[in-house]
């Protein structure tokens, strides 16, 4: 018996062993989306993949417990549960994020779809080469191609590099990029300045061993053994470098997969009318067998035997005409397993067909816009479906729809002119209620080849716009303006037919750039026409049209809605001019563009202005710092022109009028000045230039940094495309004293704000068209994150991701903040331009409490004013709805603008950075307010106590119940989603918040949810 149960004991113990060696642990698996980035037109769909594996030395399959897809923004496509998008009629950018569950782990990958064709700009940048694979340790030289429209090459004033993620490697800034020791995959980025324009470009980086590795096989139809001609194969990596490869047979079934990186793949093959299969010999992928890929290797005889599939075919047509329905989705998909799905979208006949589908029972519906879904035959419910049992190779043909109308709006756009259809023209539909017309669309899709279009809405009054390439946009019913459009009514399922548009095609206008003295054309000159419009205007919000000169000086500047312009002309080295020879907006002659107009003549004779230059160096041993950002500010603006110092630490900033000017230089690694070695712009030594002369020796010997005290680090980079933002103003506001501490960002967008006392700050950065905001993501210090600075400590990874500007003007707002109290200047204020509840531009008051709200389009703006330590302030109001619209154009800016702020400690700190306890029970006003679809309540106690936090409606009803809780004495924020107690969306108007704390502390406030 004893010797039994020790055998048994063995038997166990290696089954066991068994059992461990093939557990697969959560953080042993991954998973790769493919594709994880694309281009498709608009109307089209794409099918997204999810493939999971082991990270083991053998790499295998694995399945997948659940797949959640969201697509952001939601207007511009739809993701099907198996992972088909399908695009919208509106070109445009979308992120979809796929959060992906696998044994207990969640993964999350986004996919990034470019939907329509981009417009071309006037100056077109890319990356050469814009993919590589670099091994770890190696180099890859990128550069930079700038060119034209029409094909000729421009040559960049400069050039700075950057590496997204930074462990990937270092980049020289003559573009030379060395991998670093870890491999992965990510981006170089250029960010290229031309002539006072700032462009971008990115090139994919993948650092690996070599993509030296191949597989060649041979795909057959499995009936007879024929080669099949145009199959597709394709290659997918398992590892966490995701490496995807695909390529087709040719005339013979023969394939070759090159450029593979070493590891193991999981190969699949497909072709039209087939049942794909992966290799070897199976269609589920968790039986696929991976094939090892080495260095320098081809793996041959990876050979597929597809075959034929079954087909679905039929028509979609409406209910009540039996009109043809384009564009059609019709989905597939096994009764027994539904993540398996074919889709189709039906031609212009309505009519579409799904083939390569495996033997099986399926069910299949069909959507349309405009149109309510519904299963075959004619259900509404799955439960209702008729099941299709179809055997392969066979047709099942007649599988029609005709679908019920949902309320929508349709109609056609067309050219004016000559009545011809508008394809691809973009119609936006904008919600109204009883209060105010919606200024954000609710609704967007674009025409079809007959200039058709339909959007789907809910039943309601609405205001549709229309607007294409080359064409003025309107308004419904031929409104050029919100506050015109005609509004539409739309009922319960049925079609608002005939919202038609007819649009008039747009103007040009064209002329000479030549110099004043020598009458010599200049090229290479830009050449900006500045739209004079009300921002009410909401079809487009472009308000600056741009071009350069040709090698004869002369320039056409195309695409232009009717309306007034302010047009300037600069060239390097030369003063801007406005039209006609007006150095200055102020007294510039606006130039009113007609309708469908080509306007001939408008020419620009300019002067060569003053310049400024010198040699940055460092202070200890006086070695040249090359690419240092110079930055020149007239005496009482913040303007400024910039240059870079070259390889010798020279520099000239160039085109500059007669005048006294401020000089700052932002250097990597060393501490930023101003001229003559001082810190700060308030001591700065004025320098003066006298155009055309040149003013030399304005030297820089900078210092290295060090830290002092406590330092708050992070970086400065745009949301955009991640690529570092030079030259951001970093602020820094500690609570005891609110006195704000400065740093600026250099080359790789890294700051450093140093000699810091203990405690806890607020930190918000701005910077030259971008939208300023507090850490983390944060349009108000209520908002915020505090960041707790320690004595001789660096606080590291306070970054900031800023926005870029949607628009560029030529305006400026100019003003003042001081408090209430003691009626003196706030410096370290963050102050903004608003439209609705958008930011346009943001600037930092300084010492004398002074901001420049600059690069404005024309237009009507609400100043919201956001300092540590006080209530937010609004120019002419309590409040971002009832604030006073501050306007420019017609030339002039906005002049002596006064914001008062009182003070509002919504929180303390001692000395020694310590949080203390709040001296009073107090509930503060929410923000934002009004606000859609999210608020922050926050709220102080000063002694522990049960606290309840409620909202209710103005008929007393109890909406929502925020907190319901004992809490200790202390200052905390909560935020309300808009939603009621049940997880639904209430509707817009006044709510009222109101706080419990103990038997005694009572208190009320009013907030407003606009949508």
């Amino acid at each position: 018996m004893h010797q039994l149960r020790k055998q048994l004991t063995v038997v166990l113990g290696v089954l066991l062993c068994l059992v461990w060696a093939n557990a697969v642990l959560p953080q042993d698996v991954d998973a790769l989306v493919t594709p994880d980035e694309v281009e498709i037109e608009v109307g089209q769909g794409v099918q997204i993949e999810v493939f999971a594996f082991t990270l083991g030395a053998q790499r295998r399959p694995i399945d997948i417990d659940a797949i959640e897809w969201s697509v952001h923004p939601d207007t511009l496509g739809t993701i099907t549960e198996d992972g088909f998008f399908i695009a919208g009629r509106h070109a445009g950018v979308v992120e979809i994020k796929v959060k992906i569950t696998i044994r207990g782990r969640t993964i999350v990958k986004i996919v990034i779809i470019r939907i329509g064709k981009r417009p071309k700009p006037f100056l077109d940048v890319e990356i050469v080469p814009p993919r590589a694979v670099v091994p770890v340790g190696s180099e890859q030289q990128f550069r930079v191609v700038v060119r034209r429209p029409g094909g000729g090459r421009v040559h960049p004033r400069h050039v700075r590099w950057d590496v997204r993620p930074q462990h990937l490697g270092k980049i020289s800034e003559d573009g030379l990029f060395v991998a670093g020791d870890e491999t992965g995959r990510g981006h170089v980025i250029a960010i290229v300045d031309v002539d006072g324009v700032t462009l971008r470009a990115r090139a994919r980086v993948v650092v690996s061993p070599p993509a030296t590795g191949a597989l060649a096989g041979t795909v057959t139809d499995d009936a007879d053994g024929s080669a099949i001609a145009g199959a597709r194969v394709r290659a997918i990596r398992l590892g966490r470098i995701p490496w995807v490869q695909r390529t087709e047979t040719d005339e013979n079934g023969n394939y070759t997969l090159g450029e593979l990186i070493p590891g193991f793949y999981v190969v699949y093959a497909s072709a039209k009318g087939f049942v794909g299969e992966f290799y070897d010999d199976t269609r589920n992928y968790l039986e696929a067998t991976p094939v090892q890929v080495a260095e320098e290797d081809t793996v041959s005889g990876i050979d597929f035997g597809l075959a034929e599939g079954a087909k679905i075919a039929g028509t979609v047509v409406t209910e009540g005409d039996s009109l043809p329905l384009a564009r059609a989705h019709v989905r597939a998909f096994l009764a027994v397993n539904p993540r398996f799905a074919r889709h189709a979208l039906t031609d212009e006949n309505g009519e579409y067909l799904i083939d390569g589908l495996p033997t099986g029972s399926y069910f299949v519906r069909a959507n349309a816009a405009g149109y309510r879904g519904e299963f075959f035959d004619d259900a509404k419910e799955l439960a209702d479906a008729e099941l299709l049992n179809l055997v392969a190779p066979e047709l099942t043909d007649g599988i029609d729809f005709a679908l019920d109308q949902a309320s929508a709006i349709s109609g056609t756009v067309v050219n004016e002119v000559d009545g011809t259809p508008i394809v691809g023209a973009r119609v936006r539909v904008f919600g109204f209620r009883a209060v105010a017309i919606h200024k954000r669309a609710f609704r967007e899709t674009r025409t079809d080849e007959n200039g058709h279009y339909i959007v789907q809405v809910p039943p309601g009054r609405y205001v549709a716009s229309a607007s294409a390439e080359g064409f003025n946009p309107e308004f419904y019913d031929d409104a050029r303006t919100l506050r015109e459009a005609t509004l539409i009514e739309v009922k319960p399922d049925s079609h608002t037919t005939d919202i038609d548009f007819d649009l008039v095609p747009r103007s040009s206008i064209a002329g000479l750039v030549t110099d004043e003295d020598t009458g010599e054309p200049l090229a290479g000159a830009l050449v900006e026409a500045f739209k004079e419009r009300a921002l009410l205007d909401v079809v487009s919000r472009v308000a600056v049209f741009r071009t350069k000169t040709d090698s004869l000086g002369q320039y056409v500047l195309s695409n232009l809605p009717a309306g007034k312009y302010l047009v300037r002309a600069q060239a390097r080295g030369y003063l801007p001019e406005f039209w006609e020879e007006s150095p200055d907006k102020k007294d510039a002659t606006l130039l009113e563009v007609p309708e469908n107009t080509h306007l001939t003549d408008i020419d620009f004779t300019l002067m060569r202005g003053g310049s400024i230059s010198g040699f940055v160096a460092t202070e200890r041993d006086s070695t040249p710092i090359p690419f240092a950002l110079v930055r020149v500010f007239a005496e009482n603006s913040r303007r400024f022109r910039s240059a870079h110092t070259d390889r010798d630490g020279r520099y000239v900033v160039d085109g500059l009028p007669s005048g006294k000017y401020l000089v700052q230089v932002i250097a990597k690694g060393f501490v930023s000045e101003y001229y003559d070695d001082v810190h700060s712009r308030r001591q700065a030594t004025p320098v003066e230039v006298v155009a055309p002369n040149e003013t030399s020796g304005i030297d820089f010997y900078l210092k290295g940094r060090r830290h002092q005290q406590g330092t708050i680090a992070g970086r400065v980079f745009s949301d955009d495309d991640e690529s570092s933002i030079e030259g951001a103003l970093v602020v820094a506001v500690p609570l005891a004293n609110r006195r704000p501490h400065f740093g600026f960002s250099d080359a790789d967008g890294l700051y450093e704000i140093t000699g810091l006392q203990p405690g806890k700050y607020f930190v918000f950065a701005v910077a030259r068209g971008f939208v300023g905001e507090f850490y983390k993501d944060a349009h108000s210090f209520r908002e915020a994150d505090l960041v707790r600075v320690r004595q001789n400590e660096v606080t590291d990874g306070i970054d900031f991701g800023l926005e870029p500007r949607e628009s560029e003007g030529v305006y400026a707002i100019v003003g003042s903040v001081r408090a209430v109290d003691s009626n003196q200047p706030v410096e370290g204020v963050l102050v903004n331009a608003r439209i609705g509840e958008d930011i346009e531009v943001s600037a930092v008051t300084d010492e004398q409490g002074r901001f420049v709200l600059q690069d404005l389009p024309a237009g009507e703006y609400k100043i919201h004013a956001t300092g540590v330590g006080y209530a937010d302030a609004y120019y002419g109001g309590s409040s971002l709805e009832n604030a006073a619209s501050v306007t420019v154009g017609n030339g002039e800016d906005a002049q002596g603008l006064t914001l008062t702020l009182e003070t509002d400690n919504v929180t303390g700190v001692d000395d020694g950075g310590v949080e203390s306890v709040p001296q009073t029970f107090e509930l503060f006003q929410n923000y934002p307010n009004p606000f859609n679809p999210e608020t922050t309540i926050k709220y102080q106690l000063s002694a522990p106590a049960e606290v309840t936090l409620r909202i209710f409606n103005l008929l007393g009803q109890e909406v929502a119940t925020l907190v319901d809780k004992q809490q200790a004495a202390g200052v905390y924020a909560v935020k309300w989603d808009g939603k009621d107690q049940f997880g639904r969306e209430v509707a817009s108007g006044i709510y009222i918040f109101q706080i419990k704390a103990g038997d005694s502390f009572k208190m009320s406030r009013r907030m407003l949810l606009l949508k």
